[in-house]
Order: C-alpha cells, then sequence, then structure tokens
C-alpha cells in the first residue's frame, strides 16, 4: 500500500491521551470523534502523525498500562455524538483539569444500553455478527460481565465455577446472552468508529500511531483465559538505579515465551492484527522487555531479590567446583534457588553485610561465579528478543516503533541499531556518553522519534524551570546557537521546539501540551498538566483534561503560525 510505503520521511507528529483532547462534540472526556478536528489541525500546520496512548479497558482502573483486556476498547471512547446522541453535560468552558472516567463511562453505558435495548433484535445480530469475526470478545465479553458482577474484584477471588474460563463463558452466553452480547456489542461500535477514523486519516494524509504494551494487567481477561501464557509466580519491574534505590515492581506477570511459541504466537498475532485495524504504526513498551525482563517474586514488595528472566543461572556443580556450598550463601541472603540445583545472584549483593563479612578467599572465588555465564546469556537474549521481533514484523504491516528508554545494555542497543527499530530520544537524557553534555541537533540517531517529552515525565516547562541546572540550558539552547536568551516563558518553549524539530531525528512527536504557545496556565503551571506521575497511586493520574476544547485550539491564528513556520524551518511538514 503506497500510504505505508511512504511513512518513513522527515516528518512531525503530535502524541496526545485521547481523554484529555475534548471536542465541542465530546461527552465531558476526549472521544473517538475528537481525532477529526485533531487531525485536521495537524494537517493544517503541517504534522503528519499523531500518536495515541494506549486506547484498552481500564475496568475499575484508570492506567491504560494495566487494562483488563489486550485487546478491548475501552467504552469511555465511543463517541456518542457519532451515535446521532448529541447529548453534552456541561457547558462550553472547560472549569477542570480532571476527568472521572469511571462516572463519564458509566454514564456512556446507560445512554448506549438504551439503544441497544430500544434496537434489541438488531443489535445482537450486529454483536453476533462481531463476535463471529473477533473470537477474542468472547472471553472479553464473559469477562467483563462478571467483573462488574463483582465490582472489579480480582478473578481468582471470584466463585470457584468462574475460575474455569470455557465453563464462565459457556454460562455467561446460555444463561445472560442479552447481556454479554452488549458488551460485544460496544466493542463492535468502538471497532466501526475508530476504522473509520483510520481511514479518514488517510484521506487527508496522516498517519495514527498507536501503543502496544508488551505487559498484561493480572486481573484481566487475557491471564484469566491463559494462565498459561504467563509465569504467574513472578512479576515484571526493574531493577534498583540512580532513581530508585529498590527498583520498580509493576505487578504484571512475566510472559511465558515458551507457552507462546508453542502455539505460533498466536496471542500475539491477533493483538497485532486487530490493532492494524486502527493504526498505521505502532509504539512496543518496553521493548527491552522483549529480549529480557526484570523478574521479581510476585509477593516482594522492592525489586531487590529479582533476576533477569529468562536466566541460565549458576548450577549447583560450578559451586562445588570451587568448593563452594550454595545454600550457605542462600542463608547469607545472597543467592536464590530459582529453579532446582541452579542459582541467581541477587543485585548489589556484593554490597550485603553478608558478602562483607566473608573471608577474602571466599570472596574471590564467589564474585567471579555471579558473571560467569554473561557472554552467552547475552547472546541467548539477543537471539530470542530479535526472533520475537522478526515474528511481530510478519504478523502486520504496521511500523514499529521502540521504546527503548532507560539503562539499554549495549547488545540492546546494538540488535535494535542493526534490525532499524526506530527509538525514542528524550531531548533532557539525549546526552553524550563521555561528557554527559546535551548533544546537538545533528547528532541525534536517524532513525529515531525526538520528543521533549512523554506521558510519563514532567512537561518541557517543568522541566526547563525546576530540574537540572539552568544556566547550562540556557548555554546549550540558545547561546551557543547565537540566539537570544528567552525573556519569558513562550520563546523559551519556542527554543525548544526549534531546537527538537531541528534534530536529524526521522520523527519528531511532541506531547500536545508541550505545543500550548500562547495558554499561560500551561506555559506558568505546566506541573497541573502532567498525564502520570510514575510511582504514584493510580487514580491520581491518568485523569487529565486539556483547558481548551480541541476547536478552539485549532482556531488560534498566531500559535498555528508559529508552529506551521518551524515545521516549515525544520523540512517536517511532508
Amino acid at each position: 500500500m503506497e500510504f505505508f510505503r511512504n511513512v518513513k520521511k522527515r516528518r512531525a507528529g503530535v502524541l496526545v491521551s485521547l481523554p484529555s483532547i475534548v471536542s465541542e462534540h465530546s461527552f465531558e472526556c476526549g472521544d473517538i470523534y475528537s481525532l477529526y478536528p485533531l487531525c485536521d489541525w495537524a494537517k493544517d500546520v503541517g504534522f503528519s502523525i499523531i500518536q495515541l496512548l494506549p486506547l484498552n479497558d481500564t475496568g475499575f482502573g484508570y492506567s491504560p498500562y494495566s487494562a483488563i483486556s489486550a485487546f478491548a476498547i475501552d467504552p469511555l471512547y465511543i463517541s456518542l455524538y457519532k451515535l446521532g446522541q448529541n447529548i453534552k453535560s456541561r457547558k462550553r468552558e472547560i472549569r477542570f483539569l480532571k476527568n472521572h472516567p469511571i462516572r463519564i463511562r458509566n454514564r456512556k453505558l446507560e445512554i448506549i444500553r438504551s439503544i441497544y435495548t430500544n434496537h434489541l433484535k438488531e443489535a445482537m445480530l450486529e454483536a453476533t455478527y462481531f463476535l463471529e469475526k473477533h473470537p477474542w470478545c468472547y472471553s472479553y465479553a464473559a469477562f467483563r460481565l462478571l467483573y462488574e458482577e463483582f465490582n472489579g474484584k480480582d478473578w481468582w477471588e471470584w466463585p470457584k465455577e468462574f475460575l474455569d474460563p470455557n465453563f464462565a463463558k459457556e454460562h455467561i452466553f446460555t444463561k445472560r446472552r442479552e447481556d454479554a452480547l452488549f458488551w460485544v456489542y460496544l466493542q463492535k461500535i468502538a471497532y466501526d468508529q475508530l476504522s473509520e477514523v483510520k481511514t479518514h486519516f488517510e484521506d487527508v494524509g496522516v498517519y495514527l500511531k498507536g501503543d502496544m504494551p508488551i505487559l498484561t494487567s493480572r486481573n484481566s481477561c487475557d491471564v484469566w483465559e491463559h494462565p498459561e501464557f504467563f509465569i504467574m509466580n513472578l512479576q515484571a519491574g526493574a531493577p534498583p538505579d540512580d532513581f530508585s534505590k529498590t527498583g520498580q515492581t509493576w505487578g504484571f506477570p512475566v510472559l511465558n515465551w515458551e507457552a507462546l511459541e508453542k502455539t505460533n504466537y498466536s496471542w500475539w498475532k491477533d493483538r497485532l492484527s486487530y490493532l492494524e485495524h486502527f493504526f498505521h504504526l505502532y509504539r512496543i513498551d518496553h521493548v527491552i522487555g522483549m529480549y529480557r525482563i526484570w523478574a521479581i517474586p510476585s509477593k516482594d514488595t522492592t525489586a531487590l531479590h529479582g533476576w533477569f528472566h529468562p536466566q541460565f543461572g549458576i548450577a549447583k556443580e560450578e559451586f562445588i567446583k570451587e568448593g563452594l556450598d550454595p545454600k550457605h550463601f542462600e542463608t547469607l541472603g545472597l543467592i536464590h534457588e530459582f529453579i532446582p540445583n541452579h542459582y541467581i545472584f541477587y543485585w548489589d549483593f556484593w554490597k550485603n553485610e553478608g558478602y562483607q563479612n566473608l573471608e577474602e578467599e571466599i570472596k574471590a572465588k564467589l564474585f567471579p561465579l555471579s558473571e560467569l555465564h554473561i557472554e552467552e546469556e547475552e547472546k541467548h537474549w539477543r537471539e530470542s528478543g530479535e526472533k520475537i521481533l522478526e515474528i511481530f514484523d510478519s504478523f502486520s504491516s504496521m511500523i514499529p516503533c521502540a521504546e527503548d528508554l532507560g539503562s539499554v545494555p549495549a547488545f540492546i542497543r546494538d540488535s535494535l541499531f542493526e534490525r532499524q527499530m526506530i527509538g525514542i530520544d528524550v531531548v533532557r537524557w539525549t546526552r553524550s556518553f563521555t561528557t554527559g553534555e546535551f548533544i546537538p541537533e545533528e547528532l541525534y540517531r536517524e532513525n529515531a522519534i525526538s520528543v521533549l517529552s512523554t506521558h510519563d515525565t514532567s512537561l518541557a516547562m517543568e522541566w526547563w524551570k525546576k530540574e537540572g541546572d539552568m544556566e547550562s540550558k540556557l548555554q546549550f539552547f540558545f547561546d551557543r546557537l547565537g540566539k537570544p536568551r528567552p525573556k519569558s516563558d513562550e520563546e523559551t518553549l519556542l527554543g525548544l521546539l526549534e531546537f527538537v524539530f531541528q534534530t536529524s531525528s526521522l520523527f519528531s512527536i511532541q506531547l500536545f501540551q508541550d505545543l500550548a504557545l500562547g495558554l499561560p496556565d500551561v506555559l506558568e503551571h505546566p506541573e497541573d498538566h502532567r498525564i502520570n506521575v510514575p510511582g504514584t497511586p493510580d487514580h491520581s493520574n491518568w485523569t487529565y483534561r486539556f483547558p481548551v476544547l480541541i476547536e478552539d485550539f485549532a482556531s488560534d491564528f498566531q500559535r498555528n503560525f508559529a508552529i506551521r513556520k518551524l515545521l516549515l524551518e525544520s523540512d517536517r511538514n511532508t
């Protein structure tokens, strides 16, 4: 398809959290209809990519990265206006920066339920036809109905008979078919609306980029139906680093790639095939996890006792060969028998008091064991990750983009480079490996996306004002280029946008809030316009609402002129 072949050109784009982008025809929060005025504005000023955060159903939760289905679109995003229900629940003026997604979703469900009930025969036929074409919706509908009935309680705490998904599906679709098909009907509506958006984008020459989390909530229909695809006694996370001395525990079960391989990765194939109905490109969240992932016992509250999975480990015989008894060091809390007769060394084990108190002769024998299989494990991890990514390429014609932030091991960085995977470079973190200084525009990776902020970071202006040394930032982003130092927030943001668009990166995609020229509240109080603060409670995030209707934002001549000029000068207005 010619449209796909043309994507890899120098382009600029916008990243949005869909519920935050409210239109004149939205019901309280942004929805699928919001993408039409957003697309028209983007095209007008020269953007040709719009990137969305995940749209998956979050149930009673808030984070789109912890959804109850890897497939289902959240009914929150269904446009009532597109359904002919021009219902508005508030005034044109946006007074608050927070949505109430559960309340909004419930109100939408009431309205769509009445449509469903009033046209029951036709609606059930439509849902049944959709179910036949998309069998994943069978388990989703049964799970969603039970999830609602038990008020979001974890599925393993449901009545015993519903722990068997096959029994549950048969029971629900036999005894409560009308209710089950309502959840299918919702997915059919969302599918129709979002696939129509993709067609509209193609007509006007804008690409739509989706987001695919690689991890799945433990309390999801996917884990409920296919526990064999997950290692249930482990959770994914990140090892300790400069930002967190105890690491990160995410709670998501670790993927069982061996079990997935036995099915020819059918679950992944189905996911990618479904996403392709809506998107031209997609972001692989935490692509490092395709190679290896930090696995932690599921009951642990810190990541200190984790290890890179999969791992060969050190065999009992290898300890004995050195005259060491592994059980002794396990008692000291230095190692862990993660599979029979094979041990992993805990992160920073050498800092442990038990290690420090060992005799030097013992240390000299023990420490080298911790590094014994590094080369062969890295080779194995690289081969495994490349195999998975190769298979993903065969499942879809969408262009994959790798979220390769954080401490990326050299072997993974080399692998992604050789595979020509499009990565991501965040300006504030993109620095010289040798000097630690910011790097100039022309030294950015060509096969990457340059950004000022992500959904997990502070906005560009908050970073500018509150994080790092101001003088070094002024010298690099202004003095170095011979530009006058900024006298206002507006001039600062313009300078940062000019820099990021001028980078040699293939794409430059900016968070919507970082384009808020002319909006004093966003510029002066950027901390109030953040989407997510990692490590804080779920309900305090993911509810952000942009303070201006998208139609009003799009009508500002001065802002449009400034952005259009930046994109023209950076040759990104493809």
